[in-house]
């Protein structure tokens, strides 16, 4: 058996914890064994669910606030378990004293880029100096994820792939959500993103207030939940959107939700590619988001709206309020064919995977 060795911040749902666990519910876990290193455990993260396939999970201290305990750790624990691969999923380059005590105990180690930029980039820029030497493999989800952490080096593209069936539109789906939340005549715009800096979520409340000026019919969701939720709610309450934004914490059936939505709104600062957006587009719903993000994201024809970051919020309201009405006159079919043409379907990145692992393990 392979024994690979997860390295991530924490493994609360985003999109690159989903990405790693549809891969691990998929790959042959006779063959491959994965375990997990993470700095902090929360409540409905998916621990639980790696132990019950057979998986482990280390917590250690983090990185920037225990060095020295973060790297000894590691180190002991691809020593004592004899890890063959370790991969750390990063979005800056401030990680590669772990990729060191990885090659250190004896593991092939992978580096793969998450995102385009970083707040960080003064520190960044040195772990990219160290970053040449101790990254045996180099992916990267997107093109410029890969030259932002790796500039010159050789890197492989990796399609951040999801289950494509999950994601496929249904009536079924997007009744269970109604039902659940008593909004079955309303019309639904929403987010799907954990309550970071990045994502936007100041600006995209200003949003949400315009287009209930334009839309009474309208309701608000924002699935994902962080340590920016009391600004969030504050927030809020000054624009007097109570009645109308739910809310819902961390969920484990995003899927569901993107049947129930009208319009998917995504005003990020910054990203690599978000996988949230590829699934979106299986689900066949409308998107607006921000021009900061890489066009590579858009699989499809007609889905999805590219807008100025710098627009204001009423320009951003009138287009999904716009993007709702056109959609009650068009059926929303399974974007598969398209999906899968542009290299997102898990099916193929697993057989990827057990292909590559098996090579790097020899």
């Amino acid at each position: 058996m392979i024994r690979v060795l997860q390295v991530v911040g924490t493994m609360y749902p985003g999109g690159i914890e989903n990405f790693i666990m549809n891969l691990y519910e998929k790959i042959d876990r006779e063959k491959f064994q994965f375990d997990f290193v993470v700095h902090l455990q929360k409540e409905n993260d998916h621990c639980q669910r790696i132990r019950e396939m057979g998986g482990n999970v280390y917590e250690l201290p983090r990185l920037t606030a225990d060095p020295i305990g973060n790297l000894s750790g590691l180190y002991k624990i691809i020593k004592k378990n004899k890890y063959q691969i370790v991969i750390r999923h990063t979005a800056n380059a401030l990680i590669a004293p772990q990729l060191l005590a990885a090659k250190l105990a004896g593991a092939k180690t992978i580096c793969h880029s998450h995102n385009e930029t970083d707040p960080q980039m003064s520190l960044h820029k040195i772990g990219r100096v160290l970053m040449k030497f101790v990254a045996d493999k180099r992916l990267a989800c997107s093109k410029k994820a890969g030259e932002w952490m790796f500039c010159k080096k050789e890197f492989q593209v990796i399609h951040n792939a999801i289950n494509v069936n999950k994601f496929a539109y249904s009536e079924e789906k997007a009744e269970k959500i109604r039902e659940e939340f008593a909004i079955r005549e309303k019309h639904v715009y929403g987010h799907i993103a954990n309550f970071r800096e990045s994502k936007n979520h100041m600006f995209l409340l200003d949003v949400y207030k315009e287009i209930a000026k334009l839309d009474d019919k309208a309701v608000f969701f924002c699935l994902g939940d962080g340590d920016l939720r009391p600004e969030i709610e504050k927030k809020i309450k000054e624009l007097n959107l109570e009645d109308r934004v739910i809310l819902t914490g961390t969920r484990h059936d995003a899927n569901y939700f993107m049947s129930c939505m009208d319009v998917l709104l995504f005003p990020s600062f910054f990203e690599g590619l978000p996988l949230t957006l590829i699934e979106a587009q299986i689900a066949a719903l409308p998107a607006i988001i921000s021009d900061t993000i890489t066009k590579d994201v858009i699989v499809t024809e007609g889905l999805v709206t590219m807008e100025s970051i710098e627009d204001s919020s009423e320009i951003w309201a009138k287009k999904a309020v716009q993007l709702q009405k056109d959609g009650e006159t068009q059926s929303r079919q399974c974007q598969r064919k398209a999906i899968r043409d542009a290299g997102y379907d898990m099916d193929e990145l697993v057989k990827w995977y057990e292909s590559y692992f098996t090579e790097l393990a020899k």
